[in-house]
């Protein structure tokens, strides 16, 4: 088998062969980390693809992310402990009246990977459990993703309330999802956007080392 073969079964939604097949990479010594970044997110980002394309609409893309968490799931006890200092420590999850996992839970895989000690929220997370995480955590991030235009007004609150509380400078504010761009992210006074998983780990490693 080879790591292309996990992420084509991924891209195509097939379940139980990605999984099949993750589970004999994992047992012919392939590296966890790799069995990550080239199958499992090559894949969804193949998904993603097809979705712009049109090809795939949303009952797939939230497939596509159950399929890609059982994936991930299945290698996590394999992968390596993160030696050294951590990253940061960051609070992450899907802002009210979104129910998308999909995007916010890699990003929380690529940070782990990355050294990030990382706090998932779920979906449907109100603007106040967002802060109060971030500061039972001492979080140094906020991360929101949204994938509705509707929802984006809903990381602006997130925004506005850490204004208000005079918490702005105390956590840097991320902002992730379909419909998001740097222009909405800039509007809204976030501290920064990210296109993919990739990019989002770049980010929080800028904003860490400011």
């Amino acid at each position: 088998m080879s790591i292309q073969e996990i992420a084509q079964a991924v891209e195509e939604l097939k379940k139980d062969q990605a999984l099949s097949l993750v589970d004999q990479a994992i047992k012919g010594g392939i590296d966890p980390v790799q069995i990550v970044q080239d199958g499992i997110v090559t894949g969804l980002q193949g998904i993603g693809k097809r979705f712009e394309a049109e090809e795939y609409f949303l009952a797939e893309l939230m497939m596509g992310g159950k399929i890609s968490q059982a994936c991930i799931d299945l290698v996590t006890p394999y992968l390596p402990e993160n030696e050294g200092a951590k990253a940061g420590t960051v609070v992450i999850g899907a802002v009210e009246g979104d129910l998308h996992d999909i995007g916010y839970s890699l990003v929380a895989t690529q940070l782990e990977l990355n050294g990030f000690e990382v706090h998932k929220l779920g979906v449907n997370i109100p603007a106040m459990t967002f802060i109060d995480k971030a500061k039972e955590k001492n979080a140094d991030i906020i991360g929101l993703s949204a994938f509705l235009v509707t929802t984006i007004p809903n990381c602006n609150e997130v925004v506005d309330y850490l204004r208000d509380m005079g918490l702005k400078d105390k956590f840097k504010v991320i902002i992730g999802g379909t419909e998001t761009s740097q222009e909405k992210a800039e509007a809204m006074g976030a501290d920064g956007w990210a296109k993919n998983a990739v990019g989002a780990v770049d980010l929080c490693k800028k904003l860490m080392a400011k």
